[in-house]
C-alpha cells in the first residue's frame, strides 16, 4: 500500500468521523432546543406587588412587579414543579389567590394567548363566613322551696314514784309535814293518856 493510499483512506475515516460527530452535536441541540421554559407575564398590578405562580400546589417561582405596574417570569422545563405540557397553571398576588384571563397553562417555549397583554390577574375576593348568631337561652332562676321549720316534739316527762301522792312537789317539804302530822298524832295520843288518867283517879 502506497502512502498516498493510506493518507487517503485516513482522510476518508477522519471526514467520516468529523460527519458523525457533527450530526450528533446538530440532533442534541436540536433536542435541547425543543424543550423550551414557559414565559408569563403580565401587566395592570400595583408596584412591589409579588406575583407567584404554582402547577399542581407546587411554587413555580415568584416575580415582583416593577413601577409600570409589569411583572415577567419563566418557567424551565426543570423546575421543582415539574411543569408537563398543558399544566394548569394557578397565580396568586400577594399571598391572596388570583384567576388569570387567559387561563394559563405550561407548553414548552409558551406565551401568553393575549401576547400584547400578557395574563391579567384578578385577585378572588374572599368569601364572608357565616357568623354563628348567638341564641340567648332563657334561664329560669331557680325556685326555693319552702322549708317546714321544724317543730320540737315535747319529751314526756317521767312520772313521779316512791311517794305514792303523799309527798309534794318538793319530796323534802313533804317528809317535813309527815313528822308534823305523826308528831301531833303522838301528841293527841299522851293528851288523851294524861285526861284518861285524871278521870280514872
Amino acid at each position: 500500500m502506497t502512502l498516498s493510499r493510506a493518507m487517503n483512506r485516513f482522510g476518508f475515516v477522519a471526514a467520516a468521523a468529523a460527519l458523525l460527530l457533527t450530526l450528533g452535536l446538530v440532533i442534541s441541540s436540536t433536542a435541547n432546543a425543543q424543550v423550551l421554559p414557559a414565559v408569563l407575564y403580565g401587566k395592570g398590578l400595583t408596584s412591589g406587588q409579588v406575583v407567584a405562580a404554582s402547577i399542581g400546589g407546587t411554587q413555580c417561582g415568584t416575580a415582583t412587579v416593577n413601577a409600570a405596574g409589569e411583572w415577567t417570569m419563566q418557567i424551565a422545563p426543570d423546575n421543582a414543579c415539574a411543569p408537563t405540557a398543558n399544566a394548569a397553571i394557578s397565580f396568586t398576588v400577594d399571598g391572596k389567590a388570583a384567576t388569570a384571563s387567559p387561563a394559563a397553562v405550561w407548553n414548552s417555549g409558551g406565551t401568553p394567548s393575549d401576547v400584547q397583554n400578557g395574563y391579567k390577574l384578578t385577585i378572588v375576593a374572599a368569601t364572608p363566613t357565616a357568623t354563628a348568631t348567638a341564641t340567648q337561652t332563657a334561664t329560669t332562676a331557680p325556685t326555693s322551696t319552702p322549708t317546714t321549720a321544724a317543730t320540737s316534739t315535747p319529751i314526756p316527762s317521767a312520772p313521779k314514784t316512791g311517794n305514792a301522792g303523799l309527798l309534794g312537789e318538793d319530796g323534802g317539804n313533804g317528809a317535813l309535814w309527815l313528822l308534823v302530822g305523826l308528831a301531833a298524832v303522838a301528841g293527841a295520843g299522851v293528851a288523851a293518856r294524861s285526861l284518861y288518867g285524871r278521870r280514872s283517879g
